[in-house]
Order: structure tokens, then C-alpha cells, then sequence
């Protein structure tokens, strides 16, 4: 999938449930429960030892939704989503090495920024999407505004401390394309009711969609 194919795609869902998995089977419960509730896009870590295995059997299980690979901060994980099938991997910062790897495959990389000084230098490297962690850490949609006036050519994907009541302010910066996290699928570290996420995804994409 090519950057511009991402980018339309998640203007159409621009809310991303970032998955930790627990198990592989609580990420494909978590996942059927999320695209009922409109989910067209999910981000899986891999940051366990099971979490590539979840990648994949939610690839087989839903082709036709954008799937990313998220903490990837070496080269070899990059390749691991890639042969998994991910559409796009996405890190906390800059990984010069994915970057490079990266560059003219189909696989997206969106390197992470937090100030001024990496916006600048991403995108004399090339880089106009970028990942923002951690967003409510770092001032969350007060920042961006900011830096959307600086910076209009980019577009951010904020991440980090976001719930449902800050998506408005998310969702009236024209820089941020998606914003991503787990309060749709869990609450207090424990994973909702299936009806509960499908609910909670199905609100927080209105949220997003109606500015």
C-alpha cells in the first residue's frame, strides 16, 4: 500500500485502535468487535513474542482492512511485519535504518516526531506523515495546533494518553489524520464487552468524522 492509498484510507476511519495483544485470540475477538463497530484500520504492536502471530491471523481473518505494525524500531522487525503482510509500520521516533529500509517499498513507514527540530529534519528526509507520541504527554491537540501552522504540509497520527473526550480537539486540526490508542477496547486495563467496544468505536469515529 502506497503512502497516498494510506492516507485516503484513514481520512475514511481516522480512528485506529493500537493493540497490545494480550493473547491471539483476545486480538481477534478484540478486532471482530472493533471493525463491527466501524473499525477500518488497526494498529498491532509487536512488542511480545505473540504479537506477530496476532498480526497474522488478523491479516487472513481481514484482508481488506489497513492493518500497521506498531514499536517498530529495527530493521528486522520491519521486515517481519512486511513478510506478515502489515500495510504500514509506525514507530515512537526515528529509526534511520526502517527509514532507510523503507524507502520505495510498499510498506509505509511513519517515523515518530515530538518537536520542531524532528518535524524539520523528517522532512528534509522525505517524511510528510508522521507518528506523534506522546500526544497528551506533550501537550496532545494544543500542540498540533501549533505546529499545523508551522507545518502544513504534514500530517500527524497522535498517539499516547488519548481518550474519548479529547477527540474533538483532535478532530478540528486539519494536520491530524488519525488519531490512535485503546479506550475503545479497553477501560482501567481490562478489555471491554464486545458490545461495549463496537459502541465505543462506532462513537469515537463519529467524533472524529463530524468536524
Amino acid at each position: 500500500m502506497d503512502e497516498q492509498t494510506l492516507i485516503s484510507k484513514l481520512k475514511a476511519g481516522p480512528v485506529i485502535p493500537v493493540i497490545n495483544p494480550a493473547s491471539v485470540k483476545a486480538c481477534l475477538d478484540a478486532t471482530d468487535a472493533l471493525v463491527a463497530g466501524g473499525a477500518i484500520a488497526i494498529e498491532i504492536t509487536l512488542r511480545s513474542e505473540i504479537a506477530p502471530k496476532a498480526l497474522e491471523e488478523c491479516r487472513k481473518a481481514y484482508p481488506d482492512i489497513v492493518i500497521g505494525a506498531g514499536s517498530v524500531m529495527d530493521v528486522e522487525r520491519y521486515d517481519q511485519a512486511e513478510a506478515l503482510g502489515a500495510d504500514f509500520t509506525i514507530a515512537p521516533g526515528r529509526c534511520f535504518d526502517v527509514e532507510k529500509r523503507a524507502k520505495g517499498r510498499s510498506v509505509v513507514h511513519v517515523p515518530g516526531i515530538v518537536t520542531p527540530s524532528e518535524i524539520i529534519q523528517a522532512r528534509l528526509d522525505g517524511f510528510h506523515l508522521l507518528k506523534f507520541y506522546p500526544s497528551e504527554a506533550m501537550g496532545g491537540a494544543k500542540t498540533l495546533k501549533d505546529f499545523g501552522h508551522i507545518f502544513p504540509d504534514i500530517m500527524v497520527m497522535p498517539s499516547g494518553g488519548i481518550s474519548y473526550e479529547r477527540l474533538p480537539g483532535y478532530a478540528s486540526i486539519p494536520i491530524v489524520l488519525s488519531v490512535g490508542g485503546s479506550w475503545m477496547y479497553a477501560q482501567n486495563g481490562n478489555y471491554r464487552e464486545a458490545s461495549d467496544m463496537s459502541d465505543k468505536m462506532r462513537k469515537s469515529l463519529y467524533a472524529m468524522l463530524k468536524s
